[in-house]
């Protein structure tokens, strides 16, 4: 029987706002009610509730979720997914937007609770098994994880369905009902309408128990792969967290190597990473040959979270999946180098140097940035000849990704100087003239 005393147990203390996922149905209103019984937690309690627009009853599950707030001294949050009308609906995209949306809301320092119990728990760990699933995915759903960085807590995880509708119904909660459970279209409702209740016979009457067993005994595996990844982690991250040494990885036999690159994947990113990504990275990133270029890529453009993995001088990149690949050739952005100009790839700025950096008074004739085109030279200082720029960024370890990102600063119709790479040396500042430092900062590296 749940009772709400028990929420005590969690010590939401330390937060300074509680949200709860607020959908208005059975589950998410006996969390709700039962945190706000308890008045320390009360004082903080925000109820968030994501308005799809899916269902015609949208509207009225919005206004009872605001009225069974007001009645209990909740603060409410009502938010809205705006969808796209040739948008293809299913489980997962509804769930991806829906934390999205939460976690546009949350804030460092909050905590976001979820009613999920241990009847979604068991469902989880069936339909992970059907589509296939590793050692993590059988651990089902934990009642303590993290997403976007913000603490992500299960409160009633430990509880069966009977056990929140007696309490539901003993305590005289209203709730509502989405008729969307009904539709077997959504796997899981599939599962739950007709596959655990043909379990639940004489053929397998302890299904139950044996499913929490299995999900219990890969928790602790997956404890254990994740101790050895996080050793791993150690070795192979030597110079940054977002590269990832791929000779120390080939050190490694494959099945720890995969462990390493899947604990790798899934910190970069709040997106849930699959096993068959993970292979993915593994053959077509980590083990191409050096002078290819590949890419395998994870999300939407632009979303974040979203990301891209490449490899280059024997390290695995993780990247941001960003919506610009690589600045316009045929684009001129005129600059006044006093204002930060920013590009669909990044954003150039500068400071004042004196007798180093691209010369003001040759500046002040204009500068004008391009994309790269092809072809391109440069003679940095110091150097007998002027070189082609694909010569230039072999030689100092540019990724071939972040080439075509690059601004070039023209003078009229000369290259003057390549991002802050290289000034070209025509165009240097002379001993105690006035120059310009330039400073370039990529969307990749933010």
């Amino acid at each position: 029987m749940f009772d709400p005393d028990h929420l005590k147990d969690i010590n939401f203390e330390k937060y300074n706002r509680i949200a709860i996922a607020f959908s208005g149905g059975l589950d998410s209103s006996v969390l709700l009610q039962g945190l706000a019984s308890i008045p320390e937690y009360k004082k903080k309690l925000f109820a968030i509730h994501v308005n799809h627009g899916i269902s015609p009853n949208s509207d009225s599950w919005l206004k009872h979720c605001e009225q069974m707030c007001a009645s209990i001294g909740v603060n409410f949050v009502p938010l809205k997914i705006y969808l796209e009308n040739n948008l293809k609906v299913s489980e997962n995209l509804l769930r991806e937007f829906r934390y999205e949306t939460i976690l546009s809301w949350l804030k460092k320092g909050d905590v976001l609770c979820t009613a999920h119990h241990q009847d979604d728990h068991i469902e989880t760990v069936l339909f992970r098994i059907l589509r296939g699933t590793g050692i993590k995915g059988l651990s089902g759903i934990e009642k303590f994880s993290q997403i976007g960085g913000i603490d992500l807590i299960r409160p009633l995880i430990n509880y069966s369905k009977k056990d929140l509708l007696e309490h539901a119904n003993k305590s005289g909660i209203d709730w509502v009902e989405d008729e969307s459970n009904e539709d077997l279209s959504f796997s899981r409702n599939f599962i739950r309408k007709n596959i655990l209740p043909n379990l639940n016979n004489e053929h397998w009457p302890s299904y139950f128990n044996s499913l929490s067993y299995l999900s219990r005994k890969a928790k602790e595996a997956n404890e254990i792969l994740d101790e050895i990844a996080d050793l791993d982690l150690k070795s192979c991250t030597p110079e940054s967290f977002d590269k990832l040494s791929i000779l120390k990885i080939k050190e490694l036999s494959r099945a720890r190597g995969l462990n390493v690159l899947f604990k790798w994947l899934s910190l970069n990113t709040h997106l849930g990473i699959s096993n068959k990504l993970t292979d993915q990275v593994y053959k077509s990133v980590l083990l191409a040959s050096d002078s290819s270029n590949p890419k395998v890529s994870f999300g939407r453009k632009g979303h974040k979270g979203s990301f891209q993995v490449r490899r280059f001088n024997n390290f695995l990149h993780h990247l941001p999946l960003t919506e610009t690949e690589s600045l316009n050739d045929k684009k001129d952005w005129k600059w006044n180098p006093d204002i930060p100009l920013v590009l669909p790839t990044g954003t150039l700025s500068m400071k004042v140097s004196s007798g180093t950096g691209l010369s003001s008074s040759l500046s002040q004739k204009g500068i004008i940035i391009r994309g790269r085109a092809g072809g391109e030279r440069c003679k940095p200082q110091g150097r007998s000849k002027s070189q082609k720029l694909k010569k230039l960024f072999q030689e100092y370890g540019v990724p071939p990704w972040e080439r075509n990102r690059i601004p070039l600063i023209y003078i009229g119709d000369d290259l003057a100087a390549v991002s802050d790479l290289w000034v070209c040396e025509d165009f240097l500042a002379e001993k105690d003239e006035e120059g310009i430092i330039l400073n370039w900062t990529d969307n990749l590296r933010n």
